[in-house]
């Protein structure tokens, strides 16, 4: 199937299908004029690119995470895809924690200010 026809399937514009393939996540043949030939499984692989990448994995990841799905699209046993997720896990709890902390110093900073404020 042409891009245009797998964009319509899918919602997925053709800018981010042509980048999809640009990044080794979809795999297109060519027809002689050049356009791009999809395979009828790229729908459901289209489909899983924008799940992983709704949960906030960058492209690195939906990348080494494919691979390891079933055709049922359940995780097929690749321990080092578990081991990226739980990575991405960390991450983000060392990003809230950080953000918590800022959060609490300039909670503290605005306090100081209000109490600056306030008539004697």
């Amino acid at each position: 199937m042409l891009i245009s026809e797998l964009s319509r399937r899918t919602g997925v514009s053709t800018r981010a299908l042509r980048h999809y393939d640009r990044s080794g996540l979809l795999e297109a043949g060519r027809r002689s004029n050049g356009y791009r030939e999809f395979p009828e499984s790229s729908v459901e692989r289209v489909r899983r690119i924008r799940a992983l990448l709704a949960v906030g994995l960058d492209l690195s990841a939906v990348g080494e995470l494919l691979p390891c799905l079933t055709t049922e699209g359940w995780p097929g046993g690749c321990a080092h895809a578990r081991r990226r997720l739980a990575d991405e896990v960390a991450e983000l709890d060392r990003a809230l924690a950080s953000m918590g902390r800022t959060r609490a110093a300039l909670g503290d900073e605005l306090a100081r200010w209000d109490r600056a404020a306030l008539p004697d």
